[in-house]
């Protein structure tokens, strides 16, 4: 997976990056969807507000789902958004396999009252469903394989191969400074084995 990685960062490029004006309203446009427009409290306009920056600046690494909108795992058109996690450490030293389970285990949060005050606003979030973190720490005593966080993201479906969530392991685009806001790195910068592989059933 060290190779994919790194031409998914050469694909996109180093930063800083510049795109053409085509692309920038084409395949790079990403507006708010209505249902965001009519709530001035969502946090997800801190993701929008920071796009520009996140594309020209943004470091590539690999990205877990942790959750998402279940309309993203079958054809449709809405774009929604879902929960990311991360390893902020050197790509060369995190272990996809250590980020996987990572996943799993935080996941296992939702829906559950941790004893343990650093894992509760983990398993609120995820159980809300409705709240928006940006780089929420995870407990290096729950996940001791790295410095793991939580980000929120929108799925936009022009940028999945087949439009969908195909398998939960992907290249994502993290901001280098506080808000830590990630987006799915878009399919254009994925080699083409991975897109083989990510399309597969499991």
């Amino acid at each position: 997976m060290d190779e994919i990685l790194f031409d998914c960062q050469a694909n996109f490029g180093d930063a800083p990056r510049s795109f053409s004006l085509w692309d920038r309203l084409t395949y790079l446009r990403m507006p708010r969807p209505l249902w965001l427009r009519a709530n001035p409290t969502d946090d997800l306009r801190l993701l929008f507000k920071h796009l520009p920056k996140l594309l020209t600046s943004g470091v590539v690494i690999w990205g877990h789902i942790i959750q998402a909108n279940r309309l993203l795992f079958s054809h449709g058109t809405a774009d929604c958004p879902g929960e990311f996690v991360y390893c902020l450490d050197d790509p060369r030293t995190v272990d996809v396999v250590d980020l996987v389970n990572a996943a799993m285990q935080i996941g296992s949060l939702k829906g559950t009252r941790p004893r343990d005050p650093k894992l509760r606003p983990i398993a609120e979030h995820l159980t809300n469903e409705y709240t928006r973190v940006f780089g929420l720490p995870v407990p290096s005593s729950f996940c001791p394989y790295g410095r793991y966080q939580i980000s929120t993201t929108q799925f936009f479906r022009k940028h999945l191969p087949r439009r969908k969530i195909c398998k939960p392991l992907l290249p994502l685009i993290v901001s280098r400074r506080k808000p830590r806001v990630v987006l799915p790195l878009p399919e254009r910068y994925w080699p083409e084995e991975f897109v083989e592989w990510w399309v597969q059933p499991f």
